[in-house]
This record gives structure tokens, sequence and C-alpha cells, in this order.
């Protein structure tokens, strides 16, 4: 119970503030506390499935900054999970800053003109459009369809 309670408590404490990270457009404040809520949110549920009550504060914190690092808006990772494409094969690890070759379609994002997604491997990667590179994966995610 103690455990339970403790976990509890670094969870709300990790959602209590916006994680905030640099950039160099109008909209860096917003874009990074949204990525933060969405990778914090992504993080926390993976690391509460895999790992338990530790495993979720640990998952939102890193998901946190990640998430705000990227920039990549919540409502970017909506869309992608909403709209699913079919899986492309990619051989090798895909990390952050992997170019993304020339033969893997990247899919647009409506109202971010900014990044693109696609599936691989059963995981989500956002991609900065101006330089094909991968700047953010919120790890394993269903992908359902719109009702």
């Amino acid at each position: 119970m103690k455990n339970l309670l403790l976990a509890s408590v670094a969870i709300i404490a990790l959602g209590a503030g916006p994680t905030l990270a640099q950039d160099t457009n109008d909209n860096a404040d917003t874009g990074a506390a949204v990525g933060g809520v969405a990778g914090g949110t992504t993080g926390a549920v993976v690391g509460g499935l895999v790992f338990g009550p530790l495993g979720a504060a640990i998952g939102g914190f890193t998901g946190a900054a990640l998430g705000a690092s990227a920039g990549v808006q919540e409502s970017s990772v909506e869309y992608a999970r909403l709209n699913p494409t079919e899986p492309v094969v990619i051989e090798g690890d895909i990390d952050v800053g992997f170019a993304v070759p020339d033969t893997v379609e990247v899919h647009v994002i409506e109202n971010d003109p900014a990044y693109g997604y696609f599936y691989t491997q059963d995981r989500l990667y956002f991609v900065d459009l101006s330089n094909r590179t991968v700047v953010y994966s919120p790890g394993t995610v269903v992908a359902v369809e719109a009702d």
C-alpha cells in the first residue's frame, strides 16, 4: 500500500506542471508543454502496464521529457493514432535523428505542417518534414480507426 501511495504522489507531482524545452519557433513553450503532456501520458501508461506503479512514474517522467524536446503536439499524436497507415519495413534501429529513406512514405498530419508520421514494427514515429529525420516516438501505439 505504501508503494502505491508513493507512486501515486509521484505521478501527480509529474503531472502538476508543464515540461518546457527550448525551441526557436514562436510557439515553443506551448509545443513543449503539450509534447511533454503527450509523452508523459504515453510513458506512464506503458511503464505502468509493464512495471506497475513505479514504472508508470518513471515512464511518465521519461516520456514527458522526450515529448517536450520533440515539440510534437498531442493533437498530432492523436491524429496519427486515429489514422493508422500500412507499416513499412526498415532494417536496423530507428532512433531520434534517424534519416528516413526517400522510399518510405511519410504521411502528412492535418493542421501540423512541421511533422509527418509513419508506422513500422508496431511503433509510431514522427518525422520533421524539413529534413526527414525522426524526432519522436511515443512508443508502441495501438492504432484505432475513428468512429
